[in-house]
């Protein structure tokens, strides 16, 4: 039997759990000081628009690419340029410079980088798992950001209400870590199935088109792609208005707020263990997966509209679903997508997903900037919509759902 922690997926995974450290530090740091500075929802919703925009663009090209080129060096080299930009950013920081505009613009630009580490990242991920250890990958996959956000969140509120340059010297711990990240990425070795065929003048068009047509014959990829877009839409709601609901209410604060993320990673980090001890009934994985969307959804609309103890065991329960979610919808599709096509397909994925997320930061800026309604309204609002995607994707295309969701993995 082949084992799971082979040198190449330990590399992979130690080094995303050390730049994770430092994302998860820096994304509190970066949504604080854009609302802080600018005491704007709109503002903080364009932020996160521009960064997503180029993402769109870069989606369609992007995924060609990696099938033909090393993920691992892609990977590394991204992140030896993210320690060079975020030691950078630290400096101007520590120098109290900040100009919205500018910090929009080098949002976008972040945002093409990212787009192309994440599809790189998810196309390599399967080539360094030996036998049939995809559940327990992709377990541990799903522990690294919680983890990260557990520690970091609270250790980030704090240094941003009590030290001076507390968004700076988070800034260059992420520097840090992605140095150390880039280091140990460049010694993995592993054999890399790409698409080898001859390269000619506009193939990167063909490339997409069979991306594209693969999800006109796969309905069931196409359906979970469709519904993740709608839980994108919904989630980009959510991840905007909850921070400024802390920073403005007059009882809680930012240090709050951390506990809420902290308690979903720690749900998440628990859910993660139970699944890499524990695979799930393949024949019951569909309705399993089902009734975690309901579940997850009609918590997290009325999470802010609770009690503040409320508000934490709930974000518990959905980090703690959220990851067999995760789990079964990654090790299964990662899985059943063959890995020569698996970065245009991935690249389709990651399009429809921005698409929702960037409907949902808009519709969310302009209804909180022009309306008193209650952040927390907004985002109960927003189960209008999810709720009913559930209905009409996965359980009306069940039969397609369970082809790929109830599978030996």
């Amino acid at each position: 039997m082949q084992k799971l922690w082979n040198r190449n997926f330990t590399i992979l995974t130690l080094g995303s759990f050390v730049s994770a450290l430092g994302s998860a530090a820096a994304n509190v740091a970066f949504g604080i000081l854009i609302y802080i500075e600018t005491e704007s929802p709109l503002m903080l919703a364009i932020f996160s628009v521009v960064n997503i925009l180029p993402r769109l663009v870069t989606t369609f090209l992007v995924g060609p690419f990696i099938d033909r080129n090393s993920r691992v060096k892609i990977i590394y080299l991204i992140d030896f340029f993210y320690f060079v930009f975020f030691t950078f950013l630290s400096i101007i920081l520590f120098r109290d410079y900040f100009n919205i505009v500018v910090f929009t613009i080098v949002g976008g630009a972040l945002g093409v980088v990212d787009t192309v580490y994440q599809i790189a990242y998810m196309s390599l991920f399967p080539e360094v798992i030996e036998g049939k250890n995809n559940t327990q990958a992709y377990s541990i996959s799903s522990l690294i950001w919680p983890i990260s956000a557990a520690i970091m969140a609270p250790i980030a509120a704090y240094l941003i209400d009590n030290i001076a340059y507390g968004i700076a010297i988070l800034m260059t711990f992420n520097a840090v870590t992605f140095l150390v990240t880039a280091i140990m990425e460049t010694t993995i070795k592993v054999k890399e199935h790409l698409n080898t065929s001859e390269p000619v003048k506009f193939k990167f068009l063909i490339d997409l088109k069979e991306g594209f047509r693969y999800y006109k014959h796969e309905r069931g990829i196409l359906g979970i792609a469709l519904l993740f877009m709608v839980f994108s839409f919904v989630y980009s709601i959510s991840g905007l208005l909850r921070m400024p609901f802390f920073i403005e209410h007059d009882v809680f604060t930012i240090q709050h707020f951390s506990y809420l993320v902290s308690a979903g990673a720690i749900g998440r980090i628990i859910g993660g263990l139970i699944h890499y001890r524990y695979k799930l009934p393949k024949n019951k994985k569909y309705l399993i997966a089902v009734t975690v969307y309901f579940t997850v959804e009609i918590l997290s609309a009325i999470t802010l509209l609770s009690p503040y103890i409320l508000m934490i065991v709930f974000s518990f329960i959905v980090g703690l679903l959220s990851v067999t979610s995760f789990n079964i919808r990654m090790s299964a599709t990662q899985t059943y997508v063959q890995s020569s096509i698996r970065g245009r397909v991935n690249s389709v994925f990651q399009l429809l997903w921005s698409f929702g997320a960037i409907i949902g930061f808009i519709v969310a800026g302009l209804v909180a900037e022009y309306t008193s309604i209650g952040y927390e309204y907004l985002i109960l609002s927003a189960a209008a919509i999810s709720i009913p995607a559930i209905l009409l994707i996965p359980v009306r295309m069940r039969k397609d759902f369970e082809k790929i969701y109830n599978v030996d993995v």
